[in-house]
């Protein structure tokens, strides 16, 4: 049996659902390795389910068949622990926005058409292209020097930087439409 949402008189469930989406929007722009392919694609790839978390920064995150989880990784660790629940690594990330949710916010943008145009461009295999370019990560400075290095002197910079540029104002827009909504 489901419990019925009561919708609220004054938006509280509308507030909730719109920080789910923005907490997405902001783990895909400032952490995640995969959001140029989740972008691009906005369905699940593999051909086997994952559970498997990976944290950065402030977020954890899990690219699955049903969406995107993601949690504040303090809350993923700390917060979990400190109620007695699973945490950490043992933990799926507790919040999912569905790949139709990932569709509506983000699958009409103008700049996901050239985004999509680039990756389709791409000989296979062509995960190591996808990758967030080291430079753009949360913390750039903390990473060796050769890792830039090696980003830049691949034949396929030019177009990787373009767009993953695109990609992350694509998303800064999403997440401005989102925070426009509550005004």
């Amino acid at each position: 049996m489901t419990a019925a949402i009561q919708l609220d008189l004054f938006g509280q469930v509308f507030d909730t659902e719109r920080q789910r989406h923005l907490d997405a929007l902001t783990c895909l722009r400032d952490v995640m390795d995969e959001a140029l392919e989740v972008v691009a694609n906005l369905h699940y790839q593999s051909s086997t389910d994952t559970r498997n978390a990976r944290a950065r920064g402030p977020w954890a995150w899990c690219v699955c068949r049903a969406g995107l989880r993601f949690e504040a990784t303090a809350e993923w660790w700390a917060g979990a622990q400190a109620r007695g629940e699973r945490y950490g690594w043992d933990r799926t990330p507790a919040q999912l926005v569905t790949w139709d949710e990932l569709t509506a916010l983000v699958g009409s943008h103008p700049r996901r058409a050239e985004v999509v145009a680039w990756v389709e461009s791409l000989p296979m295999p062509r995960w190591r292209q996808l990758m967030r370019p080291h430079e753009l990560g949360p913390d750039p400075e903390s990473g060796h020097v050769s890792h830039l290095c090696h980003d830049h002197v691949d034949q396929h910079w030019p177009g990787r930087r373009h767009a993953w540029q695109l990609v992350l104002d694509l998303l800064g827009d999403a997440i401005a439409a989102k925070l426009r909504e509550a005004s």
